[in-house]
C-alpha cells in the first residue's frame, strides 16, 4: 500500500513516504495542512494518504466510495458554515460525518480541498474540531493560500509545503501515464509552471491549450501598442465571470509569468535555464530591448496581479491595470510575433492524435466524494 500511495502522487514521493510511514506507525498527527501552488498535488496527496490510512484500495466502488472518507472539493467559490455544521442542506456535513462511529471500525479521514475558501464561521467551527479531535480521526486541509485561514487554525495544524514539480517530470508523466503526444506534452509542461493538475487540464481539455496560447499571443502582441494596445490585449484575454473565470485568469497570468521568467533568464545571460524553446525569437527580442531589471519588475507586477485575482479582485479590471502598467508607458516591451507556426501545428496535431485522452478524467469535485483524483 505504501508503494501505491507514493506512486499516486507526482513529484512529492519523499513527503508522501514520510507521512505514510507515520500513518503506518499510528504516529500521524490528527490535523495536517498541505500548502503549495494551485494544482500542484495537495488534494492528490491527501487522498493517497487517506487510501493508506483506511486501507481502501480494494473497497467496492474505489477508495472515494469508502464510508469513512469525507471530502469537500466542490466547485463552490466559498465554503459556508452550512457545509460543516450538523444538519447541512446538501449531503452529510463535516460534523455529521464526525458524529458517526467509523463504519469499518478503524480510522476516519476528512479532506477539505482548497480550504482557503472557508468562511470565518466555517473555519471557527473546524478550529473546535482541531482542538478537540474525535479519536482515530485525521483532518487534511489543502490550501494554496494558507494566509487566508485564521492563524489559530494554521498554528494547530502540522504544515507541509508541496513544491512545484520539475517540468521534465511533468512532460514525461503526461506522455507515459496519460498518453499525451510527446510534442504536445513538451508544449504543455512549461505552461504548467510545476503544477501537474494544470498540465493535465491543458493537455486533456478540449481547446484549453489553444486558448492558453492565444492569451500568450495577446500578451506579446500588446508590445509597442501603447494604452490602446494594452486595453485591447486585456479585452482579448479577460476571462468570464465567477469561480471558473477567476481560475482561468490565474492560469493566464501564470502563462504570461512563465514567458517573462524565461525572458529574464535570457536577459541575465542564462538562456539554458529557459523552458519555452519554441518562443526563442520572442525571448531574444525582449532580452535585447529591455534591461534585466525591467523584466524582473514586470515579473513582480504579474505576481502582484495574480495575488490580487486570487483574493477576489475582478479579473477584468486586474487585467486592464496590469497590462496598462506593462505596455502603456515608454518602457513597454517590444512588439513580437506570437506563437511560431511549428508550434501551432504541434498543438493542433497533438490534440488530434491524443484522441480520447484529451478529455480530463473526473476529479473529486463533489459534496462528499466523487470519482477520480484531483491534482489540486
Amino acid at each position: 500500500m505504501l508503494v501505491t500511495a507514493t506512486d499516486a502522487v507526482l513529484g512529492h514521493a519523499a513527503l508522501v513516504s514520510r507521512l505514510a510511514s507515520s500513518a503506518t506507525a499510528a504516529a500521524l498527527t490528527h490535523a495536517i495542512l498541505l500548502s503549495g501552488p494551485d494544482s500542484v498535488g495537495k488534494t492528490t496527496t491527501a487522498l493517497a494518504l487517506a487510501e493508506l490510512i483506511l486501507g481502501s484500495s480494494s473497497w467496492p466502488g474505489g477508495p472515494l466510495a469508502h464510508p469513512d472518507l469525507w471530502l469537500e472539493d466542490s466547485d463552490a467559490e466559498n465554503i459556508s458554515i452550512r457545509r460543516v455544521k450538523p444538519g447541512g442542506d446538501d449531503g452529510p456535513t463535516l460534523q455529521d460525518f464526525l458524529s458517526r462511529r467509523p463504519y469499518a471500525g478503524g480510522s476516519r479521514v476528512a479532506i477539505i480541498g482548497r480550504a482557503d475558501r472557508l468562511g470565518i464561521e466555517a473555519a471557527n467551527n473546524i478550529l473546535k474540531t482541531i482542538e478537540e479531535p474525535p479519536p482515530r480521526t485525521h483532518l487534511f486541509l489543502c490550501a494554496a493560500h494558507p494566509e487566508k485561514l485564521p492563524p489559530t487554525v494554521v498554528s494547530r495544524c502540522e504544515v507541509f509545503v508541496l513544491s512545484p514539480v520539475p517540468t521534465a517530470d511533468i512532460a514525461r508523466w503526461l506522455a507515459d501515464t496519460h498518453g499525451v503526444e510527446q510534442e504536445r506534452a513538451a508544449i504543455v509542461a512549461p505552461l504548467a509552471a510545476g503544477r501537474p493538475g494544470r498540465a493535465l487540464h491543458l493537455a486533456a481539455d478540449e481547446g484549453a491549450l489553444a486558448a492558453e496560447l492565444a492569451a500568450v499571443d495577446a500578451f506579446l502582441g500588446a508590445g509597442g501598442g501603447g494604452i490602446a494596445g494594452a486595453i485591447a490585449a486585456a479585452d482579448a484575454a479577460s476571462p468570464g465571470p465567477g469561480a471558473e473565470g477567476r481560475e482561468r485568469a490565474l492560469m493566464t497570468i501564470g502563462a504570461w509569468s512563465s514567458f517573462v521568467r524565461d525572458a529574464a533568464c535570457y536577459a541575465a545571460g542564462a538562456p539554458e535555464l529557459a523552458l519555452w524553446d519554441a518562443y526563442r525569437p520572442a525571448l531574444e527580442r525582449w532580452a535585447e530591448e529591455l534591461s534585466a531589471s525591467r523584466i524582473v519588475a514586470i515579473l513582480d507586477r504579474l505576481a502582484v496581479a495574480s495575488e490580487a485575482v486570487a483574493t477576489y479582485a475582478l479579473p477584468r479590471l486586474a487585467f486592464e491595470a496590469l497590462l496598462l502598467d506593462i505596455f502603456g508607458g515608454a518602457d513597454s516591451p517590444p512588439p513580437v510575433e506570437g506563437r511560431p507556426k511549428a508550434l501551432e501545428v504541434a498543438v493542433v496535431t497533438g490534440g488530434e492524435r491524443s484522441g480520447t485522452r484529451r478529455r480530463r478524467p473526473a476529479a473529486p469535485r463533489g459534496r462528499a466524494r466523487g470519482g477520480g483524483r484531483a491534482a489540486s
